[in-house]
């Protein structure tokens, strides 16, 4: 039974032992699940994370749905990942939702009177985004060695604490690197992940070959080169049907033509790009490394999705630089039916392509490779 006197409210600041009273969890660790409290809570300590190379916090930009609170996932060495005894705090965040779990937030804000005990500031409630529940960020470790780490995106889920010492510190100036690395995607946490696989070639595919290269290896870019990570389905059980429905497409529609072309020898990714004064991190869909096309993906081919992948293709791909190519990438909007007829003539008027699924599964388009 909570009494008054243990009651933790937004804003309050408590010892951690304090705070296991009330919503359980361990005194030790940054992720920390109570089955008997129904709680997963999630402890920030910025001098912590600036010396892995991270930082926790509100973003700046707020956008539709309001503010975004940050999160790296457990794994202060090598890679982070969902899967094993390493993932077992990532996985408890991941899938708070479906265990009846409620995300809580507190940071690090001092100590008790000549005592070492660290007190936490009280962010309060938070679920994951429905859209975008996590990101893959590469950072430097306090080692200096470079990592990939899971960045969480959590939602306010009620009244919360929001300070200005909590955003996240802006870029300086706009920096990347290229960089690589092996995936543990959510999907292989589900029973029924979205389907993936080679895309099988149809004798009616209309479509440009391009001669095939060796692959890129890997350079200094003017953006992060990442391997394109799929959503997670099940995200939240408040999320709108609507809304699940698009992103499953989209991640299986990136996936599915991401494997055809890993199929006929290119080398695919995703690039990750931090700008001058943001809080937020840009991050693109698909781009095809070995003939330098970047690629944007929608899981709807409506008029309205045509138009903001358009707007969302012509502002990353100011960024999209390697040492291997210098020049602006051949940009190209992947959709999984055919659009409007006049949605080919807006694109093409602002210099980018369309490829599109047919009712065969076969892709279309000019910048489909043959096989």
């Amino acid at each position: 039974m909570v009494t008054e006197v243990d009651a933790i409210a937004p804003g309050y600041v408590r010892t951690r032992a304090e705070i296991r009273r009330v919503f359980g969890g361990s005194t030790q660790g940054g992720i920390c699940p109570s089955i008997e409290k129904r709680s997963v809570n999630l402890y920030s300590d910025p001098a912590v994370g600036e010396l892995n190379g991270y930082y926790d916090g509100w973003l700046a930009e707020d956008d539709e749905l309001g503010p975004t609170f940050e999160y790296t996932g457990a794994g202060k060495s090598g890679n982070q990942t969902f899967a094993g005894a390493a993932g077992t705090g990532n996985r408890a965040i991941l899938r708070h939702a479906e265990q009846g779990r409620t995300l809580r937030v507190f940071t690090q804000v001092g100590q008790l009177p000549n005592s070492g005990t660290k007190t936490h500031r009280y962010l309060g409630e938070f679920t994951l985004d429905a859209l975008e529940p996590y990101v893959w960020r590469r950072v430097h470790g306090e080692d200096r060695k470079e990592r990939d780490v899971i960045v969480f995106r959590l939602r306010p889920d009620g009244e919360i604490q929001q300070a200005p010492k909590n955003l996240v510190p802006r870029a300086e100036k706009t920096t990347s690197e290229l960089v690589t690395f092996e995936v543990v995607t959510a999907a292989t946490l589900q029973s029924d992940p979205a389907t993936t696989g080679i895309l099988p070639a149809s004798k009616k595919r209309r479509n440009k070959s391009s001669t095939l290269r060796k692959a890129a290896e890997n350079a200094a870019t003017s953006g992060s080169f990442v391997v394109s990570e799929a959503f997670n389905k099940k995200m939240s059980l408040r999320s709108s049907a609507a809304a699940h429905i698009a992103v499953r497409r989209k991640a299986e529609l990136t996936r599915t033509y991401m494997a055809y072309l890993r199929s006929v020898g290119r080398t695919t990714g995703a690039f990750q790009i931090k700008v001058k004064g943001l809080t937020s991190t840009l991050r693109t869909d698909l781009y095809d490394a070995t003939e330098h096309v970047l690629y944007e993906t929608k899981g709807s081919s409506a008029r309205e999705d045509v138009r903001m992948a358009l707007g969302q293709i012509l502002d990353y791909s100011r960024y999209v630089r390697t040492e291997e190519h210098p020049e602006p990438p051949k940009r190209v909007i992947l959709l999984p039916a055919e659009p409007d007829l006049d949605m080919f003539d807006l694109c093409q008027s602002c210099g980018v392509e369309i490829v599109y699924r047919s009712e065969n599964g076969s892709f279309i388009g000019e910048s489909v490779p043959a096989d």
